[in-house]
């Protein structure tokens, strides 16, 4: 049996916009919910919120962009795809307005910030490094190197326990041991990424391009862009330089971007993170559900993954209110209705997605034949 000890209604993993957006909806419902994060899986680096997740955040925060956290909007799209013209995608033709360019730190913080407003209560520098079901409650252990609040047990030395009657997580493409809940197959595909001190072209705009190694996007930044290169695992490993020379080399050959980047090769080190689209082959189980990129990770060049994070996470927190209120102990989950709609969302995304991969593929065979 458990120690004794207050049960919260929802505990949620992870602090990323999912994770945030739901504690966010839940404890506005007025549900005894908890958000555990740990930093040391932060992104970092730039992240494009859509036109439609923008609107989706000013729901909660009107003045979200505008006062709370400021980031550069999104005027245009400017595309090329081995054309002879770049192609030019105006944002007064997308009906959701201009996306926004901003710093992923920030915007994590600043949603976390909304959902303790709310009501919820943060644990931050918590890594979750057990869990245990039993009866009608879960049991997690948590490494935190903060003191524990008074309203939870002492598991051991640099450790606490907490206790809920519901999971949500919202661990992004790191699936957590404890749970059945791993990638189909790992994404073949990594993005290489660093920020670029470089001239700022006129106007705000968002660089698409793709070539006979991968893809490249330029998001501007305060003092330049931030690049990225999306390349398959296996060309990466056949590289014949320094990554950093592989990245600058691969730069130089690109039309749209070379111009921006011009002499910026003293830069900070290169990152890399896994990208193409990931799915998970189950969304929940007993008494848990996943959100966010712990359900499907979009894939970057759709520029949708804080709104699928986003949409995702308002979608399991409403059908979670729902089965809160209607049940007594255990949480009676609809968990195949809640999967039905997160596929058919995925679909969706997968088709907009789909024409650039297609695209892609007509350039690389017509250029190896």
């Amino acid at each position: 049996m458990f120690p004794d000890g207050e049960i919260s209604d929802v505990v949620v993993i992870g602090g990323g916009p999912a994770g945030a957006i739901c504690a966010l909806a839940l404890a506005r419902a007025g549900v005894d919910v908890k958000l555990m994060y740990w930093g040391g899986y932060a992104p970092g680096g730039i992240e494009l919120v859509s036109g439609r997740g923008r609107y989706f955040i000013e729901q909660y925060c009107p003045d979200f962009f505008s006062e709370v956290v400021h980031g550069i909007e999104i005027h245009e799209t400017a595309s090329l795809w081995d054309t002879a013209e770049p192609v030019i995608f105006n944002a007064m033709f997308n009906p959701w307005g201009a996306g926004v360019a901003i710093e992923r730190s920030l915007l994590d913080g600043a949603l976390r910030n909304l959902a303790s407003g709310a009501g919820g209560t943060i644990i931050p520098d918590a890594k979750v490094v057990g869990v245990e079901r039993q009866h009608d409650r879960w049991r997690l252990i948590a490494r935190s190197s903060q003191d524990a609040p008074s309203n939870e047990t002492t598991s051991g030395a640099g450790e606490c326990a907490s206790y809920a009657r519901f999971i949500v997580l919202a661990t992004g493409r790191v699936p957590l041991p404890f749970f059945d809940h791993a990638p189909v197959a790992e994404s073949s595909q990594i993005a290489l990424m660093t920020s670029l001190q470089a001239r700022i072209a006129p106007g705000h705009t968002l660089y698409i391009e793709g070539t006979r190694s991968g893809w490249w996007y330029a998001l501007p930044a305060e003092k330049g862009y931030f690049v990225g290169f999306c390349i398959e695992r296996d060309e990466l490993k056949q590289r014949q330089s320094r990554l950093k020379d592989f990245f600058f080399q691969e730069l130089q050959s690109t039309r749209l971007l070379a111009p921006l980047s011009a002499g910026a090769f003293a830069q900070r080190p290169i990152s890399g993170r896994t990208a193409g689209a990931t799915m998970f082959p189950t969304m929940g189980g007993d008494a848990w559900i996943a959100v966010g990129d712990a359900t499907a990770a979009p894939d970057p060049l759709s520029g949708t993954g804080i709104e699928w994070a986003i949409e995702s996470a308002q979608l399991g927190a409403d059908m979670l209110l729902e089965a809160l209120q209607k049940s007594e102990g255990n949480v009676l989950f609809d968990l195949p209705r809640y999967e039905n709609a997160i596929r058919q969302r995925v679909a969706a995304q997968e088709k907009t997605a789909a024409y650039h991969y297609h695209r892609l593929k007509e350039i690389r065979e017509t250029k190896e034949t």
